[in-house]
């Protein structure tokens, strides 16, 4: 269910830096917007009319606009009106192409009403002028509304084509360009008056924009997100990747515990290649392995620790050691090996000690008994030394029969007539019963 989620996050994040607008002259060119540019090198035209840039991102909110100008050349509209000066063809041959241009006056003026829903930031403008007799432009002046944007000196003109940026971003909804000074003409074959599509910024709109909100549209000079930064990013732009180690919005997160030290997502904070061993995968990496369980994905569970202690998250070894009777290595997760018996099975117990061990000590404790209470068990015509001689083969002839069969009961093994004779109570009102010479009849 977790990475369900994360990953219908990643869906989100996706759908929210794509959501710019597509302005290629084609659904199929659209379709792979923008992560492919519609405009490839040697194939530039891939733009709606207006539109322009790899991407199609910058707009001339100038074509085809309401304009005017105060006098016109010849006054013939339909070569010199001002309108030619926005109708999408560009040329700087005003000898033999139309343009827009003024009779000879005073302060001749162009004026071009760019009827926008919302006032625009402008900064970059471009100029198609006359190629010949360039001097006629001395003393160009650019305005945005009432504001000066750019302007030359009277010894001083643009360029045939002039990319002009204005000195800082204007905001008007008419663009005005006159010659200041007397008996003057102005001739423009063509002005487009650029701005960004919606997600994209800087003079020349080559920035996405990098919002919180996808319908937050960022200011298309600065880049600034009135939202916040898209998670992964920050700064006043939203253009500098969080740094390693940390991820989301404003970068406020901190990575979980990924494999092999991999960076995590800097937008999600998933681990591309999971957890490290001792995390779980459900947060993000961040939560430890439930006690009792170890390694990728928790999925080993811990051995056999001391005390019932749970092991180490990351590589199952038990912190102290292992329980009596359980080795390998630390993780505790084999049985000791017959003849080792103890902690982490350091100790040797003899040969078979785990195995007959039991039944050997339950017989040397009978003899004990039978030794130290010689006032109810009575021995006679025999000597100690040779009652402790039969007994050991006995015992001898026990050991081998049960290495043979690699486990039996002690009461199986145990049921001979010498051997039950010395469970046997025998008090003062039990009939006299010799030990000693029964272990000699049955040699």
């Amino acid at each position: 269910m977790a990475l369900f989620w994360i990953g219908l996050l990643v869906a989100c994040l996706r759908v929210a830096l794509t959501d710019a607008e597509c302005h290629c002259d084609t659904e199929t060119a659209c379709a792979v917007f923008p992560s492919t540019p519609c405009s490839q090198v040697g194939d530039p035209d891939r733009c709606e009319e207006g539109w322009f840039g790899p991407n199609c991102q910058k707009q001339n909110i100038a074509l085809r606009r309401s304009c005017n100008q105060t006098s016109t050349f010849g006054n013939d509209v339909g070569r010199h009106g001002a309108g030619i000066g926005v109708d999408g063809i560009v040329t700087t041959d005003a000898v033999n192409q139309p343009c827009a241009h003024t009779a000879e006056q005073s302060n001749p003026t162009w004026i071009v009403h760019l009827n926008t829903s919302v006032p625009e930031k402008i900064q970059h403008i471009r100029l198609y002028i006359r190629e010949v007799v360039q001097e006629r432009s001395n003393g160009m002046e650019i305005f945005v509304g009432n504001q000066m944007c750019y302007n030359w000196s009277s010894t001083e003109h643009p360029p045939p084509i002039a990319n002009v940026f204005c000195r800082q971003p204007l905001t008007g909804t008419t663009v005005s360009i006159r010659i200041p000074g007397q008996q003057k003409y102005l001739t423009l074959c063509e002005v487009q008056i650029f701005v960004c599509s919606n997600g994209w910024f800087s003079e020349e709109c080559d920035k996405q924009c990098r919002c919180l909100n996808s319908t937050d549209v960022c200011d298309k000079i600065t880049g600034h997100c009135s939202s916040g930064c898209f998670p992964g990013y920050n700064g006043y732009n939203c253009q500098t990747a969080c740094p390693h180690g940390t991820f989301g919005s404003n970068c406020a997160s901190r990575c979980g515990n990924c494999l092999n030290g991999d960076i995590c997502n800097k937008a999600t904070g998933a681990c591309p290649g999971g957890c490290a061993a001792g995390w779980v995968s459900d947060d993000l990496c961040k939560e430890a392995c439930p006690d009792g369980f170890y390694g990728i994905n928790c999925s080993s569970k811990c051995g056999n620790c001391v005390d019932g202690v749970s092991c180490n998250r990351t590589n199952g070894i038990c912190p102290k050691r292992c329980a009596a009777g359980w080795h390998n290595n630390g993780t505790c997760v084999l049985q000791s090996a017959a003849g080792t018996h103890g902690s982490n099975c350091t100790s040797d117990c003899g040969e078979e000690c785990s195995t007959w061990g039991i039944p050997v000590a339950a017989v040397l404790g009978v003899l004990l008994i039978c030794t130290v209470t010689g006032g109810t068990l009575y021995i006679r015509r025999c000597d100690v030394a040779s009652f402790y001689v039969r007994l050991l083969k006995q015992l001898e002839s026990l050991k081998t029969k049960m290495r043979d069969e690699h486990y039996v009961t002690l009461d199986e093994k145990t049921k001979t007539t010498a051997t039950e004779s010395t469970y046997e109570h025998i008090d003062n009102a039990t009939p006299y019963y010799n030990t000693v010479d029964h272990l000699r009849d049955e040699s």
